[in-house]
């Protein structure tokens, strides 16, 4: 688990993002100038309706739906825990985090955590198995040991147990020793993600990030047998195509399951930090898609699956096994293969999604812990899906985790013609149907394999919210 339930820099308002059906250049002559063509910003779908359109200005009559159906949820949990905190910044960073290093704040963050529990365990049933734990951040390690074990024990005491539940937790390599490894697993988490984005001494020192492949190698070896992520990053100052390759061929000496390869995204009208990262040199569209490429080759040639927009798993991961199967998911959490569980976030900035509604938590500490004072949820943002979000949101992450869309399921589940309902939309495929992007059949809209790089574009021609609010994005490719 990498992309997680909590805010991103595509959430963001700012400037309009074009239109995805505006005309494109003229006719490319290799397959990378045909992806380089859709080059433009885009969501990343971890959700549909995407965050910039939840509501701070919900109706009394929307908020009242939101929380009937909370209430009236019965599907099993998934919960996400939020940690903003990290010792230092990453000028890479577009993530909600504060830099602290007393670890003080982290026995009040972690108090108000377990009576944010409490107030969500007022509003939506908790009895409910709990199938999914995920750890984000920030940096969730940064927690001192006991108290992350108190929060995971007063999360345990509060719901109930699943007997296949998957506990996920994101680790900064610099952050453990052996001990909390030790911790981690006696705790219960059976996988981890570790955040290397780079192991390239210049390119590190650049983005402000003292790792090397040791700690890597560390904390990694301590989880023995159990599944682990990396995440890479591609598009930084410095990097080449030679010392990206080198990198990959390290981390694939640890032998992850999944590996997770962002696209780095230079939002300095957000994150002002990033600003730093310029003088140094960022890469060109171009040099960024040729990395992207090459890495995707070394990956591929490697026998990892690609999966989804930025992700690779091993042909016996779940992930892979569930994307043959047409039955891969997306969500806030990244992609997943329970896509039947309602999401209930913690902490700041997180985002839940429960039974038809999402619900956006404050992103500023005071602002979410006055709320709890209150005996409420921070809830900043809400909506409350109509059948036609939730028609299209089928549509949409069935593109973004399996590539096809089967029109007959489609039309059966909701009741619809699909091409007379979308009758609009698959006229707009036509440019990526004559660049051999995707094919449309009677029974399927489906992508080829250079066809899967764009899919986001694709994503957007059913994106019915697309140009509704002023919000700018990161590009698709």
């Amino acid at each position: 688990m990498t992309s997680l339930a909590t805010a991103r820099p595509d959430d963001v308002p700012a400037a309009r993002a074009p239109s995805a059906s505006q005309p494109l250049d003229a006719p490319p002559t290799t397959p990378a100038e045909v992806i380089a063509r859709y080059a433009r910003p885009g969501p990343r779908y971890t959700s549909y309706p995407t965050a910039p359109h939840f509501r701070a200005d919900a109706s009394e009559a929307e908020r009242a739906a939101v929380a009937h159906a909370w209430a009236t949820a019965t599907a099993p949990l998934a919960l996400y825990a939020h940690v903003p905190y990290c010792e230092r910044r990453c000028l890479y960073c577009g993530c909600h985090v504060q830099i602290a290093r007393d670890r003080g704040l982290g026995v009040r963050y972690v108090d108000d955590l377990i009576r944010e529990l409490d107030v969500l365990a007022g509003l939506t049933p908790f009895d409910r198995p709990l199938e999914l734990l995920a750890f984000g951040g920030g940096t969730p390690t940064w927690l001192a040991p006991e108290d992350f074990a108190r929060l995971v024990r007063a999360i345990d005491t509060r719901t109930a147990t699943a007997r296949d539940r998957e506990w996920s937790v994101e680790v900064d390599p610099r952050s453990v020793d052996d001990a909390y490894m030790a911790l981690l697993l006696e705790l219960g988490f059976n996988r981890f993600s570790f955040g290397v984005q780079d192991l390239n001494a210049e390119v590190m020192q650049a983005v402000g990030r003292k790792q090397g492949v040791a700690e890597v190698r560390a904390a990694t070896q301590a989880v023995g047998a159990l599944p682990f992520n990396i995440d890479l990053m591609y598009g930084l100052p410095h990097q080449t195509l030679a010392t990206q390759a080198a990198t990959i061929a390290q981390v694939l000496e640890l032998g992850p399951s999944r590996l997770a390869l962002f696209g780095y995204a230079h939002v300095p009208w957000m994150k002002k930090h990033q600003l730093g990262l310029e003088r140094h040199g960022l890469p060109d569209d171009h040099a960024r898609l040729e990395l992207y490429l090459a890495a995707r080759e070394q990956l591929l040639g490697a026998g990892y699956v690609a999966i989804g927009i930025d992700h690779f798993a091993r042909p016996d991961d779940a992930l892979a096994v569930a994307q043959r199967a047409g039955q891969l998911h997306r969500n806030f959490m990244g992609y997943t293969v329970r896509p039947h569980l309602d999401l209930v976030a913690t902490g700041v900035s997180g985002i839940s999604q429960v039974n038809g509604t999402f619900t956006a938590n404050a992103k500023d500490v005071p602002v979410w812990r006055d709320a709890l004072d209150r005996g409420q949820p921070a809830w900043q943002r809400m909506l409350h899906t109509s059948p036609e979000d939730q028609l299209r949101s089928a549509v949409i992450m069935d593109l973004m985790g399996n590539f096809a869309v089967d029109k007959a399921a489609i039309g059966a589940r909701f009741g619809v013609d699909f091409d007379q309902h979308f009758a609009e939309e698959l006229a707009q495929l036509a440019p990526f149907v004559a660049d051999g992007l995707v094919t449309e059949t009677e029974d399927r809209v489906a992508l080829s394999e250079l066809g899967a790089l764009v899919v986001r574009n694709v994503a957007m021609v059913f994106d019915q919210w697309l140009g509704q609010s002023q919000a700018r994005y990161s590009r698709t490719v």
